[in-house]
């Protein structure tokens, strides 16, 4: 029998004997307001009008007990979610961070120098802003921090099936843009990285660009993913790429079987909400033969995020919280490209 929210804390209201490791009712009453009405307020992937509380009720539903719906809203004071106002001040980070940082290091400028500004606007003009994948939205990017360009995407280049000649005429292009324009350096930006597979591949292109310097800007990458850029990046000895990311998710915050020996062990709610995960991971892939059998209940490659922006949530989040199917409704609905 489906619960309204209000009879889900009444019964929630009930008990007395919630673990410590468990949010009061009444904190989390709270933060549910606070997320329906200003964090969550948002989500794109939503083809009818987003009503975050509305859709949290969907999900809370899927829960047979209440024991599970209480493990599940208490999950979302764990959960990382970006909305609009955010993501512009993640991207105004990577400008005024890790991408001035990166110019007056390559530049060599005296950081005293009373024209220091002038030098750095002058940089910036002469540095090419382009995106890693399409779900890094260059042009928002660009316009929250007053920047134009080209919205190119370079994960459009990369395909495995090329053969060298084809690469070297996609490489050939792309240098005569770059010299058309007259950029003397690249700053490449992506969103979100899980493992860092697709990283990769982008990566290796850019390994063609020896001409220019670039920096590689993920705005948020999980604790996997960022050790996998960094070897690959040492591996190759790609030596005019350099590599800084705004934010790296906790391995704390990540449900990943991979986890380093020496991390600190879960919080109890985690420990309790993997097992939960695993435990509902049939129902969540349901019968549909529309949805892989091979997800994984950990996301791709069992990453184990917890983690939506307002414009999708990643493959690499629990699918739990994104995978619809006939026999279960999603939190936050992924857009599959």
């Amino acid at each position: 029998m489906e619960q309204s929210l209000i009879d889900i804390f009444l019964e929630i209201g009930e008990r007395s004997d919630w673990g410590e490791h468990f949010e009061s009712p009444e904190i989390l009453r709270a933060r549910i307001e606070c997320y329906s009405s200003k964090l969550m307020h948002t989500y794109d992937p939503h083809y009818t009008v987003w009503d975050f509380q509305l859709q949290l009720l969907k999900w809370l539903n899927n829960a047979d007990s209440i024991e599970d719906k209480y493990l599940l809203i208490n999950s979302l004071s764990y959960f990382t979610f970006f909305n609009r106002d955010q993501c512009a001040a993640l991207y105004r980070e990577a400008l005024y961070g890790p991408t001035i940082r990166w110019l007056i290091d390559i530049e060599n400028y005296d950081i005293t120098d009373i024209h220091l500004n002038d030098r750095i606007k002058k940089s910036i003009r002469q540095t090419f802003f382009s995106a890693a994948t399409d779900s890094m939205n260059i042009s928002d990017f660009r316009h929250t921090c007053g920047l134009s360009g080209s919205p190119l995407i370079w994960r459009a280049y990369v395909n495995k099936k090329d053969t060298e000649k084809e690469i070297i005429t996609k490489v050939a292009s792309c240098k005569k843009d770059l010299r058309d324009g007259k950029y003397k350096q690249i700053v490449v930006l992506d969103d979100f990285i899980g493992s860092g597979d697709q990283t990769e591949g982008v990566i290796d292109f850019l390994g063609h660009f020896q001409e220019w310097r670039i920096l590689f800007i993920p705005l948020l990458v999980c604790p996997q993913g960022n050790e996998a850029i960094i070897k690959h990046l040492k591996d190759k000895t790609y030596h005019h790429i350099s590599y800084e990311p705004v934010s790296v998710l906790p391995w704390e915050l990540i449900l990943s079987d991979k986890r380093p020996l020496d991390s600190k062990p879960y919080p109890r709610l985690l420990a309790e909400l993997k097992a939960f995960a695993e435990a509902i991971h049939e129902r969540v892939i349901g019968q549909n033969k529309t949805t892989p059998q091979k997800t994984e209940y950990l996301g791709y490659k069992s990453n184990g995020a917890l983690f939506a922006k307002f414009t999708n949530c990643p493959n690499n989040t629990l699918p739990m919280y994104h995978k619809k199917s006939d026999c279960w409704e999603p939190l936050f609905l992924r857009s599959d490209r």
